[in-house]
């Protein structure tokens, strides 16, 4: 990634927050590369079982 790329991590209608150079590319890499906490793990666990229970199915998992 070059230096010139943005990256927009979070947006709104009010607002939004770039990163750009090595920011940028570090986030993509950790995006790609790291791994999970537990506590994240768990948050999808709790998040599917809600969105099976709204939807009345298991949600299809996103591919990788």
């Amino acid at each position: 990634m070059s230096a010139n790329n943005i990256v927009a991590i979070k947006s709104n209608t009010f607002e939004r927050v770039e990163l750009s150079g090595k920011d940028a590319a570090r986030f993509v890499r950790h995006m790609h590369e790291d791994k999970p906490t537990p506590t994240a793990q768990a948050a999808l666990v709790c998040g599917r079982a809600v969105l099976s229970e709204i939807f009345g199915k298991t949600p299809i998992r996103a591919a990788k």
